[in-house]
């Protein structure tokens, strides 16, 4: 398992890793160009473009330190340590500010969901001091984080671009032109969405 703390054999992994976040996170930016006004009326929106946003450019950080010539694994190691803690401590406060502002009703789901995005980050220090000690895996924790990364921000982003206005953590539809029918439809269309 050397090629686990060769940070070299893993460049054209990385690569590919650091393009799909780059475009990802350009598509992200034109979505919320146009999702701007349905973004910010909600408190879960908000977060969920956040999280998209953060989960991206912390998969464009560690490609760049992976992709980074002639670099050891010690100092890659503790790159990876200093970067996981960072986003760590900056990701629990934006929780707990977005927490309090949701329904009551949501908040334990809300918490719930929260635990993956907070164990890829953990992965991401696992990866790290493991780099630096020699054993426990290496890089083969970072192939977690960025599958979660990865995925968690598409989800995030289809949930702002595609899902109906309103299925976003129990949000009801607000829109007032509809006629009760149609929004009977809706409220019925964003609660299978829930599930």
């Amino acid at each position: 398992m050397s090629f686990a703390y060769a940070p070299e054999i893993w460049r054209d992994f990385y690569g590919v890793v650091s393009l799909a976040a780059a475009t990802l996170i350009g598509l992200l930016a034109v979505v919320l160009s146009m999702n701007i006004r349905a973004v910010v009326a909600s408190p879960a929106r908000i977060a969920r473009a956040r999280e998209a946003l953060i989960s991206l450019t912390v998969l464009l950080t560690l490609s760049i330190f992976v992709l980074i010539p002639q670099q050891g694994r010690v100092a890659l190691g503790i790159e990876l340590i200093v970067v996981s803690l960072v986003v760590l401590v900056l990701a629990l406060r934006l929780q707990r500010k977005t927490t309090r502002r949701i329904p009551a009703r949501h908040r334990r789901r809300w918490m719930m969901r929260a635990i993956g995005l907070n164990t890829a980050t953990l992965a991401i220090t696992l990866t790290g001091a493991s780099l630096v000690a020699g054993r426990l895996g290496g890089l083969l924790w970072l192939i977690y984080s960025t599958l979660y990364g990865l995925i968690w921000s598409t989800y995030d982003a289809w949930s702002l671009t595609i899902r109906l206005p309103g299925a976003l953590e129990g949000e009801r539809p607000d829109d007032s032109s509809h006629s009760d029918g149609q929004r009977r439809h809706l409220r019925s269309a964003a609660s299978g969405f829930e599930r």
